[in-house]
This record gives C-alpha cells, sequence and structure tokens, in this order.
C-alpha cells in the first residue's frame, strides 16, 4: 500500500503503467455509480485526477493547485472589475504568474548560462496545463467566455486527467459545457473508448518503443555509424515521435469517452500534408491552434501587410520551438519551421496560379514527399542530446552515405526494417481503414473486447525485454 501511495521522478505513473490501467479499472467502476450523482462524480474525478498527478510530480502538485487557486480569483476580477485598466493589469499579472513557474523550471538554468547546470526536476505537464491555464483567462478577458461561477467545475477542467500531462490543450469554451452534462455512456460509446485506448496503446508500445531502441542507440553516438543508419534514424524517430505522441492522445480521447467526456481530435495524418502549412493544421491540432489564436494573431496575424505577417510567423514558430524546451535545438527547430512556412507563402501561397498546380496529384505525392523529409529532418533536434550530436548526424547522412551499407543493415536487421515498413504503411494508409477497424471493432461482442485488451497487454508484457519508456511528449 505505502509503495502505491508513493510518487517517483525516475518513474512517473503513465497510461501505460500496468499498476495504472488495474487503478483505472477499479476508478470505473466506482465511477459509473456516482455517474448520476453530479457533485460526487465531479469532485471524485478531481481527487483521482490529482491523485494521478501527485504519482507522476510528487510535491509539485502544490505548484499546479496554487496556479489553479490563483487564476480561477483572477478569471473572476477581470470579468467583474470594468476599468479596462485594472483589467489589464490583472491580465498580465495572471500571465506572469503562471509563466513564472514555467520559466522557473524550465529555462532558467539556459537563461542563466545557456549552458546545461544542475538540471531541475521538470513537473510532469506544466507546459501544458499553463498554456491552458492562459487561454482561459485570455478568453475571460476578451470575453468570449463567462468564467466559471463553481470553483469545482473550474478546478475539474484545469484537472481532468485524460489529458492533464500530455495534452491535448483543452479550451474552455469546449470541455466546460460538458462537465455537468456528460453523455451516456452506452455499448457503442463503450466500444468505441476500449478501440482508442487499445489502439493508443499499441501505436505507443508495439511501434513506438520498438523503433526508440534503435534510435537511442544511433544518437548516443551518431558519429561511430554509417550515413545510412543514421538515415533510418532519422525515418525511425519520425515514426516514434508520430506514434508515441498520438497514441497518447488516442488513450486519453478513450479514457475520456469512457468517462462520457469528448475531447478534440489533436492528430489528422500529419505526414500525409502536401505542404509544411497543412503538416501544422494536422501535428498536434491543439498546440499550433493555441499559437495561432493566442500568439499569431495577436501580434496582428495577416492584417499588418506581408512584412508583418512572415515576421510573426516566424516569431510564433520560435516562440513553439522554445515551448519544447530550454536548447538551442528547439530554438533552431522552431525558427527552421517558421522559415517554411514564409517559404510557403512566399512561393504558393501569395501566387494564384501556383496554387492551382498544387492541385496535381504528381504535385501533391512530391510536395508529401518534400514535406515529409523536411520534418523528418528537423526531427533530429528533437531527440538529438544537444546540437553538436544533431549536427553529426545530419553530417553523416550528408556525407557517410555508402549504398554498399544498404544490404548488409538489412541482414542485420531485418526485424527493424519490419517494424519500420509496418509503421510506414499505417502511417499512410487510408484514414477509412482505420474507420473500418473502428466499426467491425464495435461489432465485437463485450466480453471479447475484454478478452481481446487482457491477451494484447500479457502479449506485450512478454515481448518487451526492457522497462516501458514514458511517454516522449512527458518532458515538455
Amino acid at each position: 500500500m505505502n509503495n502505491f501511495l508513493n510518487y517517483s521522478f525516475d518513474n512517473p505513473w503513465f497510461f501505460t503503467n500496468y499498476s495504472f490501467l488495474i487503478t483505472l479499472g477499479i476508478f470505473l467502476v466506482f465511477y459509473s455509480i456516482l455517474f448520476h450523482q453530479n457533485f460526487l462524480r465531479k469532485l471524485y474525478v478531481i481527487f483521482f485526477s490529482l491523485f494521478f498527478y501527485y504519482k507522476s510530480s510528487g510535491p509539485f502538485i502544490l505548484i499546479f493547485i496554487l496556479l489553479i487557486i490563483c487564476d480561477y480569483n483572477f478569471a473572476n476580477a477581470i470579468e467583474k472589475i470594468k476599468n479596462k485598466t485594472i483589467k489589464k493589469i490583472l491580465l498580465v499579472a495572471s500571465i506572469l504568474l503562471s509563466l513564472s513557474f514555467l520559466i522557473y523550471f524550465k529555462y532558467s538554468g539556459f537563461l542563466i548560462t545557456n549552458f546545461s547546470v544542475g538540471k531541475l526536476f521538470l513537473p510532469i505537464g506544466i507546459s501544458f496545463y499553463t498554456f491552458q491555464s492562459i487561454s482561459y483567462i485570455v478568453d475571460v478577458y476578451n470575453g468570449k467566455i463567462k468564467s466559471s461561477r463553481s470553483f469545482l467545475d473550474y478546478t475539474f477542467y484545469m484537472t481532468f486527467f485524460p489529458h492533464l500531462v500530455a495534452g491535448p490543450i483543452v479550451r474552455a469554451s469546449d470541455f466546460i459545457p460538458q462537465i455537468n452534462t456528460p453523455h451516456e455512456i452506452d455499448r457503442t460509446q463503450y466500444k468505441t473508448a476500449f478501440f482508442r485506448i487499445l489502439l493508443g496503446l499499441s501505436k505507443k508500445l508495439l511501434i513506438a518503443d520498438f523503433l526508440s531502441k534503435y534510435v537511442d542507440m544511433i544518437h548516443t553516438n551518431p558519429s561511430l555509424y554509417s550515413g545510412f543508419e543514421n538515415l533510418i534514424s532519422m525515418y525511425a524517430y519520425a515514426c516514434q515521435i508520430y506514434f508515441d505522441f498520438s497514441g497518447y492522445s488516442d488513450i486519453a480521447i478513450g479514457i475520456a469517452l469512457l468517462l462520457g467526456y469528448e475531447l478534440k481530435e489533436n492528430f489528422d495524418n500529419p505526414y500525409k500534408a502536401t505542404n509544411i502549412t497543412d503538416f501544422w493544421r494536422r501535428w498536434h491540432i491543439s498546440l499550433s491552434s493555441w499559437l495561432r489564436d493566442y500568439i499569431y494573431i495577436p501580434l496582428g496575424g495577416s492584417r499588418k501587410g506581408k512584412f508583418n505577417t512572415y515576421l510573426f510567423l516566424l516569431i510564433t514558430m520560435t516562440i513553439g520551438g522554445i515551448w519544447h524546451g530550454a536548447s538551442w535545438n528547439f530554438i533552431i527547430w522552431g525558427v527552421a519551421h517558421g522559415i517554411a512556412l514564409v517559404l510557403h507563402k512566399l512561393i504558393f501561397v501569395n501566387q494564384k496560379d501556383k496554387i492551382k498546380k498544387e492541385d496535381n496529384w504528381a504535385v501533391k505525392l512530391m510536395g508529401t514527399f518534400i514535406t515529409f523529409n523536411f520534418v523528418a529532418l528537423f526531427w533530429i533536434l528533437f531527440r538529438a542530446e544537444n546540437f553538436q550530436k544533431a549536427f553529426d548526424s545530419v553530417n553523416k547522412i550528408i556525407s557517410g552515405f555508402k549504398l554498399n551499407d544498404v544490404i548488409g543493415f538489412y541482414l542485420a536487421r531485418k526485424e527493424f526494417l519490419l517494424m519500420l515498413s509496418l509503421a510506414f504503411v499505417v502511417i499512410f494508409m487510408h484514414k477509412n481503414v482505420k474507420l473500418f477497424l473502428q466499426k467491425l471493432f464495435i461489432k465485437i461482442p463485450a466480453v471479447i473486447i475484454i478478452l481481446i485488451l487482457v491477451l494484447f497487454l500479457q502479449f506485450v508484457l512478454q515481448v518487451r525485454n526492457t522497462e516501458i519508456a514514458p511517454f516522449i511528449y512527458f518532458q515538455f
């Protein structure tokens, strides 16, 4: 019992922990009993959500609770006060309070020394709940939503455990109206939820974690490996980060659905994007839309001339890079994507004749190929431990590529190539295949679904030879 109540910074509680899955099952039993008791249901979910966060970040739960209390009162004061100057002062104070925790834990070492010194523990989910809190305050200030009169409802919104530690970033306007009126959970909804959970677990445990072993090996010292091995690592990590993060989103959406709540989709086949603008409409949708609505548009968006539009895009994506971490790797990554977005607007969006050419299937295919490879190349900055190792990996791909290495790699790593090929098939398959499988899953008897879930977890337990890795986006 003591072990269950303990927390660990090294081994945080997350969706793929067997202890979490067992606890979730017990939680759902009592949740079903309290479902129609509105006050008790909300209180029950809040306490479980806080316990879930405690199991991940221990005493840092106090910072989270402090932020909730402060922002709830800031929002109510902003709505009540009529004086615009005071409202703005309260808004700025609230944003600065939220960002102060994020800056201290995530960026203080980088800002003070520009190098890694005595790394602080980063409270899990701080980037996500900080952005969620800021969006709430700003929307109340702009009159887009009314501040929650119920502290219980606001706490429920902020702590809701499925999306708490790695998104999606949930908007108050989408979620708060659902809090007191969750959907009645019928058999179809249960099966749909289990399908999403099983899909997410499969993405994470069977594909992402398998690919991560090879990626980790290469990035320990990229210069020791051939250009082809580094190239394969680049593609493998592109697949790993997609299946890891979209897998988390699938599980979060599935668990929320089991509770009667709907979370918005966070991914829409991003690697099938035909250009970089299209990619950012499909990848981590909750973050990209947040950056658009709370940074790009307030800066001026496309309303202040072409030059400023391009400048605002570059600033927005640079902030997006900084959001991911205190490292030059992330800053360069953000700037690179900002430049790519600017170039796309310059070459295509602002030339109507060029837009028509993008409708051609061959142009779309080429666009997808270029976009995917650009994104995959700059994912190296995400994975590399530092800029030097990122440079070494790219340098090897460019200057150390030899065709002779391909045959040797194939003979030595057939299983890995098979999994990587499967990953690409899943990534580029038509979305109707997923819908077909979901409909087929819904038709399966509930007893068989439970049996499938148990067998799946047992299979994972048997085939894995290392501890299950935390989700990649936990570090952000």
